[in-house]
């Protein structure tokens, strides 16, 4: 980083203590594509990486009091985002466990970014296949299936939403599921 990058880092962090919202929003409109390139880099998931990016600088702002010295914006916003994805991922079961050594596994750095958007077209395709089978199950699979694992409730919960026994629950489930792989 050179003289004036760290001088304007300065500034900026100043900025945002003295709740300045045009430092806020010189950081994301100078940050955001690079942010959201290398967001593509670890997760391959679009929405994720701008769900990601829009919560990083929510958290700035709602920290920037408290910010300690920052170095380097790029740098920091990068780390943040790094942690707030793999983070979302497992949460999302997606990764059992991160370790945070190991982490850079997970970036795929060698890809360019046309092999990303090949990837994220066929992600997209995937989904509508998804979509089109999550259609063909019956309306209590369907509802049971979308419950669990996009609204990512229990069990327990869908029983409370829904009214059924836990017992029907996990038969309902099962039995969607095996649809769907037959389907998909």
């Amino acid at each position: 980083m050179n003289t004036n990058e760290h001088y304007l880092d300065g500034l900026l962090l100043d900025a945002l203590r003295k709740d300045d919202e045009k430092a806020l929003g010189y950081l994301f409109n100078s940050y955001y594509n690079k942010l959201y390139r290398a967001g593509l880099k670890w997760c391959l998931d679009s929405d994720l990486t701008e769900e990601s990016i829009q919560l990083i600088f929510s958290d700035l702002w709602k920290y920037r009091h408290n910010l300690s010295e920052i170095q380097s914006f790029e740098a920091y916003l990068k780390g943040s985002l790094k942690k707030r994805i793999f983070k979302e991922l497992q949460k999302a079961d997606s990764i059992e466990k991160v370790n945070w050594e190991d982490a850079e596994t997970f970036i795929l750095s060698t890809q360019s970014y046309e092999e990303i958007l090949i990837k994220q077209e066929a992600d997209e395709s995937l989904k509508v296949k998804l979509r089109t089978a999550l259609d063909k199950l019956s309306p209590r699979q369907k509802e049971i299936i979308i419950l669990k694992y996009f609204e990512e409730m229990s069990f327990k919960e869908i029983s409370e939403k829904t009214g059924l026994q836990t017992d029907s629950i996990y038969k309902t489930l099962h039995e969607g599921i095996k649809k769907l792989r037959n389907l998909l």
